[in-house]
């Protein structure tokens, strides 16, 4: 898989394989890397079937890579760099659904137009996504659809985010403009062109799958559902309705310090799954006055969708939890099950993917990758070594499972 499993070669010894099940099982929970659970089952055929069969159904999941989007992943918490080769597949845009990564290639013999891979370096699959979508079908202000749209396909679209919801159904976010309002379409692998998709005007900044249905949210914080049913004629899933379900919390404003006065904020909204099972959005919150260089004037909120009153609730504690939040995929840990120092819970890891021309650090002291402390309001770096983060240099968390 990667250049870094040469560093630990098999022994030659055959006192290994008498190490007792129950005792190698007690030393992979307290490996929180993926690539530290490779080295252990790589030892010899007996740990790798231990591993395989008695602990990885329970284990505690491991720790998300950073995915620069090259080729070149950051292990937490060991900071350890891998380096994979995807020349094969083109472009990776990023890693969405866990263990999936996304892959744009150009059509050598058709200039503009883009061929999309999902590839897993887990199960070792590639699966090709259709080339063509088709074009969205506006929705007039009372919801009925309008006419005249959605009856052609495009090759020129732009798919900002993927879910696979199942084995045979794929969503995804897309645009034919970058500044065009989204859709959310789907497919199942084989089709020739994603579903027709239905566009409301608003600005889906994320999407997730929630007890079997998609969910986006928009900049402000709105919540709408997408449900998808089978098409009558020929069996294809597509999004047949879009419904609002969830108003955004009231805006919120920042007061600074000084001679500033009340200025307007900047926001990126993220959905996670708790790890008790409940919708969560987090909202980044970042001042647009930019004059002030304080780290605290920047905070993250949290809010549990309440389905029943049809409003978000704020979340004062994540107690045991810790989530990774990013554009492209966000995922909710529990801190205990993890034996290391690195967790602790009520923390939010998030990555400055959206917001670096409004961002409060001053450009000496670049922090793109970060984590939120709920507990005392308080923000801290994580270091990169000499990898960075910016607009020509994404970067999205990379979860093995």
């Amino acid at each position: 898989m990667g250049t870094w499993l040469s560093k630990v070669s098999p022994p030659r010894s055959t006192g290994w394989s008498a190490l007792p099940p129950e005792l190698l099982d007690l030393v992979l929970r307290r490996l929180s890397s993926y690539a530290d659970r490779l080295r252990l089952a790589s030892v010899c055929r007996h740990w790798r079937l231990i591993a395989m069969r008695y602990s990885v159904p329970t284990l505690p999941p491991v720790l998300p890579w950073l995915n620069f989007h090259d080729g070149t992943f950051l292990s937490l918490p060991d900071g350890e760099r891998h380096t994979f080769r995807f020349s094969k597949y083109g472009h990776c845009v990023g890693s969405f659904s866990p263990g999936w990564l996304l892959f744009e290639k150009a059509e050598r013999r058709r200039p503009g137009r883009q061929r999309h891979f999902l590839k897993s370096l887990l199960l070792k699959t590639t699966v090709r996504l259709p080339g063509r979508c088709s074009e969205p079908v506006d929705l007039n202000p009372d919801g009925s659809l309008s006419t005249g749209s959605g009856s052609t396909r495009s090759r020129f679209f732009i798919i900002s985010k993927v879910i696979v919801c199942s084995g045979d159904l794929i969503a995804a976010k897309v645009n034919y403009r970058r500044h065009r309002p989204c859709a959310v379409v789907c497919c199942r692998p084989g089709m020739s062109s994603w579903s027709t998709g239905l566009c409301n005007g608003r600005w889906y900044r994320d999407m997730a799958f929630y007890k079997g249905k998609l969910y986006t949210v928009t900049t402000e914080g709105h919540l709408f559902v997408h449900g998808v049913t089978n098409d009558g004629d020929n069996g294809e899933p597509r999004v047949s309705r879009v419904e609002q379900v969830i108003q955004a919390p009231p805006p919120f404003k920042f007061t600074l310090d000084g001679p500033y006065a009340t200025v307007g904020c900047n926001r990126m909204c993220y959905l996670v799954v708790s790890r008790t099972g409940k919708l969560l959005m987090v909202r980044w919150i970042v001042p647009c006055d930019c004059r002030s260089s304080e780290d605290s004037k920047m905070t993250l909120k949290v809010f549990e969708a309440d389905f029943d009153m049809s409003r978000w609730l704020q979340v004062e504690s994540l107690g045991d939890q810790v989530l990774f939040v990013s554009s492209y995929s966000s995922k909710a840990f529990s801190a205990s099950s993890h034996h290391c120092h690195y967790l602790r819970g009520n923390q939010i890891f998030f990555i400055d993917d959206g917001l670096m021309s409004c961002r409060l650090w001053t450009t000496s002291k670049p922090r793109t990758c970060c984590m939120y402390d709920m507990s005392r309001n308080t923000i801290h770096s994580i270091s990169l070594g000499n990898l960075h983060i910016n607009d020509l240099s994404k970067a999205s968390w990379f979860f093995l499972g």
